[in-house]
């Protein structure tokens, strides 16, 4: 009895501690032929489009709005409604992650759920010339 009560506590301990990491990953092609309702972590670039004040956009009842594009297929657009801290790198061009569910053709993040990636600063670049050796 005791190592089906144990069986059960680790299984809900595990379920619980990696619950948010198996939201599946899409990009905005693949979000629109999904089941609606389903939350999703939306991988995508956020399209060229005016974003003026975008944090006091996303502290209103409203919400920020703004498109974003597939990375490989770039006439593949969702609208994304969001509400929270706006990531201060956050801008056209710009990768971002968000978190939520679709309704029709629109992605509703959840509040606080986004974040930007960065360009890297270490891409891959030649090495440097070896020092002249002194004789």
């Amino acid at each position: 009895m005791a190592l089906t009560v144990a069986a059960v506590l680790g299984g809900a301990l595990l379920y619980f501690s990696i619950g948010g990491a198996l939201q599946t990953y899409v990009s905005p092609a693949q979000l629109l032929s999904s089941t609606p309702g389903q939350v999703y972590r939306l991988d995508a670039i956020v399209s060229q489009q005016p974003v003026v004040n975008p944090q006091d956009q996303a502290d209103s009842p409203r919400g920020l709005r703004f498109w974003v594009q597939d990375k490989q297929n770039a006439s593949a657009r969702v609208l994304v409604i969001y509400t929270g801290l706006v990531p201060d790198a956050f801008k056209a061009t710009r990768e971002v992650v968000v978190t939520g569910t679709r309704s029709g053709n629109t992605f509703i993040a959840q509040r606080n759920s986004m974040i930007t990636k960065c360009p890297s600063k270490f891409v891959n670049q030649p090495d440097p010339p070896a020092p002249a050796k002194k004789s």
